[in-house]
């Protein structure tokens, strides 16, 4: 007779979530103190926003069809094979056009090579979705382990980058490091891959469209690249509006508190193949609902006390370049509120089949976070910048959570996979 912890099924997918969370904690919290200190707050800055922008072009790569593969092989697991080859297929097709959008988008901004912007392309747009699909793969079938490993394995990937540029003997270029940075991509892509083809076994198939698959794809497509320009996209704006050393100082603190903040998106994670069967069993959902919620606040709490009582630890962490963002750092606590909030609510509302309407919360939220960006930060700098962030993620998470009460009782639209 097996021992197992007397734990419910979702403490314990989130114990081993949680587990490989911390692996990629542990390579992004020394990825910022080694990038901070080998690149310095300016290339940092400069890193940072472009990076996010890439990243909110790269959640259109794939058009969704990677979000869509989840969502019907959680049901039908006998679905996988054709969607995952529909996912890698979609995602060699647009890739490329995505990344050469970059260049528009970024041109102009700062200080950075063409070559410069290459690499960033390459490494967010072309390469990286891989990934994040792969994970997705992993996660229909309810392999939450796996799904969070090969985030940590790239992070680990990238750590290994950024520790390399610093240690070998070249120029300490921006351009430099972005080379180690696409071959840390490009292998964690390999990785991913690798890990789909040999432990979920997918059956060669045709490779054919089923009527309907593009508009639902691009439903979760709209959904997906939302949430991750509300992630990534304000540092772009930060950089815009304060210039590149501005923009490294808020990328700090935003990352800190989004590595603080890991944990509740391994608990959502977790939680997600059992919010895509929400309609299945309305009470267990509400309840798992309320658990998750209360879990959030509770930790919210713990970290918000660090994050003040730590942040005078800043420059003797990331270095004396990162003195002038102790003060801001000690707000972050809010933004962690907000993120935990808005992410509850609007992985909810997905798994209620309302995807159209958390995609409008989050372009909401950017556009609240545009015109903050272009009204505190001339005036307030950093500060400005922190309050832009907590203000937006503030307003989502009200939103998000006003339209599932408004929702409550409504029937949710329905998306099976065609026969």
């Amino acid at each position: 007779m097996k021992w197992r912890l007397p734990i419910g099924s979702l403490a314990r997918t989130s114990l081993q979530v949680m587990v490989w969370q911390g692996v990629r904690l542990v390579c992004l919290a020394a990825w910022i103190v080694v990038a901070a200190r080998g690149l310095g707050a300016q290339d940092y800055g400069i890193f940072s926003g472009i990076a996010g922008t890439a990243s909110a072009l790269a959640g259109l790569v794939g058009l969704g069809s990677g979000m869509l593969m989840y969502q019907y092989s959680a049901s039908d697991a006998s679905r996988f094979s054709p969607y995952w080859k529909q996912t890698w297929m979609l995602c060699a097709f647009t890739s490329l056009p995505l990344a050469l959008l970059l260049f528009p988008a970024v041109l102009g901004s700062a200080s950075i090579s063409l070559t410069g912007i290459s690499l960033i392309a390459a490494s967010e747009i072309l390469a990286f979705p891989y990934v994040t699909n792969a994970a997705f793969a992993f996660a229909a079938h309810e392999r939450m382990g796996w799904a969070a490993a090969l985030p940590a394995a790239s992070a680990l990937l990238r750590l290994i980058a950024i520790v390399a540029f610093s240690v070998l003997p070249i120029a300490h270029s921006l351009d430099h490091y972005l080379f180690l940075h696409l071959l840390a991509s490009l292998g964690g892509a390999a990785f991913a891959l690798l890990a789909v083809k040999r432990l979920l076994a997918p059956r060669p198939q045709r490779w054919q469209m089923q009527p309907g698959d593009l508009r639902h794809g691009a439903g979760h497509a709209a959904s997906w690249t939302s949430t991750t320009a509300v992630t990534t996209f304000d540092k772009s704006l930060v950089l815009r509006a304060g210039g590149d050393t501005t923009a490294g100082l808020y990328a700090a603190c935003y990352r800190i508190a989004a590595v603080a903040a890991m944990p509740l998106d391994a608990m959502v994670m977790s939680a997600m193949p059992r919010l895509f069967r929400a309609n299945q069993d309305p009470e267990r959902h509400r309840r798992l609902v309320l658990a998750m919620t209360a879990a959030a606040a509770a930790y919210t709490g713990i970290v918000a006390a660090l994050l003040w009582w730590g942040a005078a630890l800043l420059p003797h962490v990331l270095g004396p370049d990162f003195a002038a963002a102790v003060p801001d750092l000690r707000w972050m606590g809010l933004f962690v509120l907000g993120y935990s909030l808005r992410q509850i609510g609007c992985n909810v509302l997905v798994g209620r089949g309302f995807k159209l309407r958390k995609t409008l919360i989050e372009a909401m939220g950017l556009l609240a976070m545009a015109l903050l960006s272009a009204w505190l930060i001339p005036r307030y700098g950093l500060t400005g910048a922190i309050w832009m962030v907590i203000c937006a993620e503030i307003g989502m998470a009200s939103a998000a959570w006003a339209t599932l009460w408004l929702s409550a009782g409504k029937a949710a639209p329905r998306v099976t996979a065609p026969r």
